[in-house]
């Protein structure tokens, strides 16, 4: 029974290395990713957040201010 564990350990190891080393450099490529302008993603993203939040403010002024006319 503990060989079985084992071999079946030693036969997939390198699979899940090979696995865990690929998820560290997409992730740590992925997060230091910079564009043309030298923005991180991150930064791009949070950029993103930020327009967005302000055009559903404005968007919600001219509700208010459709709802008042009507």
């Amino acid at each position: 029974m503990h060989t079985d564990w084992t071999s079946l350990l030693v036969s997939w190891l390198p699979f899940l290395i090979l696995i865990g080393v690929w998820l560290y450099l997409s992730r740590s490529v992925g997060m230091r990713a910079r564009t043309k302008s030298g923005a991180t993603m991150i930064e791009l993203y949070e950029q993103q957040v930020a327009e967005t939040r302000q055009m559903n403010a404005n968007l919600e002024r001219i509700a208010a201010a459709l709802e008042k006319r009507g």
